[in-house]
């Protein structure tokens, strides 16, 4: 554990909860589903797996819809607009195929390739970054996560709570160097935030590790 007490349950938490929601949710469809008579008595988590699978070849349809519309207006805000929002919604999708994935076989290599497509498809988006993490650590392949994480750090240089996931992650990862120089930037957005206290202590213990071992 990288972090004491109730900061490092803290942090679990936050990633834990954004798997549990999704896992929720598609509990919900395919429950709604069986009601409906939909189902039938398929599993509900294969059922999961089928319903984020029509819905990732829905929005991508709808994203080279709205390619075609941007280009043959590249001067509309209303066109480029509803290309971005496309966009935002297949990245969604990737991510909600991933969990889904994932909840039938924790191993599937191919969820963490759809969440990495995910944050591909819309790097600004920080909760998408979040779940590729939790897939990425569920695998024990924290590094996996770490691309993602900078590109987000890069076009949102002010999150600080995304640098205290990047030190995190960074340690999993055995990188001792990208992991203090995270929290050191965490620490220079968010001095008085209830982790500094936790993040310093680790980031003297991580600077007296480098000092041993070169």
């Amino acid at each position: 554990m990288l972090f004491d007490g109730r900061h490092q349950k803290t942090l679990t938490k936050i990633v834990a909860i954004i798997a549990i929601v999704a896992f929720a949710g598609f509990g919900l469809v395919a429950g709604g589903l069986a009601v409906s008579g939909g189902c039938g008595t398929a599993d509900p988590l294969q059922q999961a797996v089928a319903d984020a699978t029509s819905r990732l070849a829905t929005e991508q349809a709808a994203v080279k819809t709205a390619q075609k519309a941007a280009t043959a207006a590249p001067d509309s805000a209303k066109a480029k607009a509803a290309l971005v929002s496309a966009k935002a919604d297949l990245a969604q999708a990737f991510s909600t195929l991933a969990q889904a994935k994932i909840a039938v076989n924790p191993a599937d290599p191919t969820a963490l390739a759809d969440a990495i497509t995910a944050t591909k498809t819309a790097p600004d988006d920080g909760d998408l970054v979040l779940g590729l993490i939790t897939i990425a650590s569920a695998q024990n392949n924290p590094a996996a996560g770490l691309t993602a994480i900078a590109a987000y750090t890069r076009r949102n240089p002010n999150d600080a709570q995304m640098f205290a996931y990047w030190g995190q992650v960074a340690e999993q990862a055995g990188q001792r160097n990208q992991a203090m120089l995270a929290y050191q930037r965490f620490l220079e957005l968010a001095p008085d935030d209830t982790l500094a206290p936790d993040i310093r202590n680790r980031l003297e213990q991580l600077s007296k590790q480098a000092a041993t071992t070169g």
